[in-house]
């Protein structure tokens, strides 16, 4: 199952969208309303993958300024991500709301293993698959690892 759900299946399915969409539409001569519901469900689904795609922590250029971060005195939750994996985009609004509510006592750092600091630091973590997140304590030790999907309270209660 795996290799038929990868980095690219958000694409994909986005792609089966709007073939199926445009096949309704053209198995007869459309009309100026369906041509406009074509274009409102190809918009939609731009607009989505703008909004939810997930990006790389701002800043965070170098694997260097990432490894500055882990150990400095505050838990850093490191977490590897590629903007075409659909569990990174499931996962997103929560890893946001995290951020939020933490903020000041968890430093989260989002990194797109398409870049070269995602691919570095890949390297030296260990990294699989996409989402994988690592917990690391104030003294930059390790705690858990977890990867496909985020147990919330589980970072909570290892803030506290």
């Amino acid at each position: 199952m795996d290799q038929f759900i990868n980095q690219y299946s958000s694409l994909l399915i986005a792609a089966g969208i709007m073939l199926i969409a445009v096949l309704l539409v053209f198995r007869h001569k459309p009309q100026w309303p369906e041509l406009l519901a074509l274009g409102v469900i190809a918009l939609g689904l731009i607009l989505a993958w703008f909004i939810l795609r997930p990006v790389q922590t701002p800043l965070i250029e170098t694997a260097q300024k990432v490894k500055d971060q882990i150990g400095q005195g505050q838990p850093v939750l490191l977490k590897f991500q590629s903007p075409y994996c659909i569990n990174c985009i499931r996962l997103k609004p929560t890893v946001d709301q995290l951020e939020r509510e933490l903020a000041g006592r968890l430093l989260i750092i989002r990194l797109n293993v398409q870049e070269p600091a995602g691919r570095e630091l890949g390297r030296l973590y260990g990294f699989e698959y996409t989402p994988t997140f690592i917990f690391f304590d104030p003294q930059g030790r390790e705690l858990w690892r977890q990867v496909g999907d985020l147990n919330v309270q589980r970072v909570r209660d290892s803030v506290k």
